[in-house]
């Protein structure tokens, strides 16, 4: 890909952003969103969009937390019943996994309203058309029931394991052993059966969007660490970052770092290893951002702090979530067209390779314009490349292989 491509690729997806939505504050229909909700609260809500809305809503539970609180997802989409069938990408936006963190709770709340009370709006329906959203509003319910309004500290931060959730998974490039606490397994679970293309986990205590590498060895604390995916994680914070009201309005926003177009390299920031994005990014093959929605991690005012978020991050998240569109996607079968589950699907000088792991044989890979050799793959089958295969500036092209068990072949061979 030449710099002239990426360079307008950016340019498209920050003012190009094809779903035309309208702003609409759902605390207006439900002022509960507007307040700081239990996890209780969160239960019934998403208990009352399934009962009014059932062709769209779907709940999960991720499992039920040390001191017993359920943790709920909520699935949206069009047709949800069939979603798991379908080809439609998946995103996964999750919020609260510090639980003294308290913006992401309410931010994705607003979002699930949103999306079914104006799911007869033309664009929210094209929004729920093309992709299936798993929001999780809170990953450490016991820590926020424990947490205090206060800007800075970190009382409730942690699980009622006393585990920071984001120092709780596996690590890809360190032999250091994990022993994870009931969340991060929860999450690990959850990770196996949601493909998600792209996620999001919200944080507080800055305003910047970060992106992996948040630690790679030898390189220092606060160097700059690319993953094999740098210009597209860029792509991707940047579209975020410059679709937010005051993301870079400042460049040290909170007075503590400075940040070039309100994103950050995570290592470059400060380094974190065993963090929850990189190991989505390296085992899952979910190109996840944390995104730190404000300086005061849990805002005495929760009306005016929950106004501001939505306003705030609304066109972000439906610019970030259309990108789940671009690159390419398709099916990966076998000769009696059943899915090849584990197939690995390669890009030419471009990034990690991905897995196949939709039960129906789907995968989803974002990528920047350009012109690109892709590859499947696995152990037992032979290899096929589809060559000089074109990504435009938005859509996915669609790119499906079907694959030979190398044993098939020696029977035919037999045969003759």
């Amino acid at each position: 890909m030449t710099i002239h491509e990426k360079m307008i690729f950016t340019f498209y997806a920050i003012l190009g952003l094809s779903y035309g939505l309208k702003f609409w504050d759902p605390a207006e229909e439900n002022p509960l969103l507007n307040t700081y909700f239990s996890n209780d609260d969160i239960t019934t809500a998403f208990k009352d969009l399934k009962n009014q809305y059932p062709d769209l809503v779907e709940i999960n539970s991720l499992g039920i937390s040390s001191n017993e609180r359920r943790i709920n997802e909520i699935t949206i989409t069009s047709n949800v019943s069939s979603s798991q069938r379908s080809d439609k990408p998946h995103v996964k936006y999750v919020a609260n996994m510090h639980g003294n963190e308290v913006r992401g709770r309410g931010l994705l709340l607003k979002l699930a309203y949103y999306l079914v009370f104006k799911s007869k709006d033309a664009d929210v329906k094209k929004v729920l058309d093309e992709t299936v959203l798993h929001l999780v509003p809170t990953l450490n319910p016991d820590g926020f029931a424990s947490a205090t309004e206060s800007c800075e500290g970190t009382v409730g931060r942690y699980t009622s394991e006393r585990k920071d959730l984001n120092r709780d998974f596996p690590n890809p490039f360190l032999e250091l052993g994990v022993e994870m606490g009931s969340e991060a397994k929860m999450v690990e679970e959850y990770a196996a059966r949601v493909p998600a293309v792209l996620g999001i986990s919200f944080h507080d205590g800055s305003l910047v969007v970060n992106y992996p590498w948040d630690g790679y060895p030898g390189v220092p604390s606060m160097e700059y660490a690319a993953s094999p995916d740098d210009q597209l994680f860029v792509h991707l914070a940047k579209t975020y970052s410059l679709n937010h009201k005051t993301m870079t309005k400042s460049k040290s926003p909170c007075g503590r770092s400075y940040f070039e177009d309100g994103i950050t390299n995570g290592n470059q920031w400060y380094q974190v290893f065993n963090g929850m994005q990189d190991w989505n990014y390296y085992y899952q093959d979910c190109f996840e951002l944390t995104i730190e929605l404000g300086c005061c991690k849990y805002p005495p005012d929760a009306r005016s702090t929950f106004t501001d978020v939505w306003a705030d991050n609304f066109y972000s998240i439906f610019a970030l979530t259309e990108q789940a569109q671009n690159g390419i996607k398709g099916s990966v079968l076998d000769h009696t067209g059943s899915p090849v589950l584990g197939a690995v699907i390669s890009v030419s000088g471009e990034g990690k390779p991905v897995t196949v792991r939709h039960g129906a044989g789907y995968y989803w890979r974002p990528l920047l314009p350009g012109t690109y050799n892709v590859t499947a793959s696995k152990p037992g089958f032979w290899n096929v490349t589809r060559r000089n295969i074109r990504v435009g500036e938005s859509g996915a092209t669609v790119v499906p292989f079907i694959l030979i068990a190398k044993s098939q072949v020696r029977r035919r061979k037999v045969r003759k």
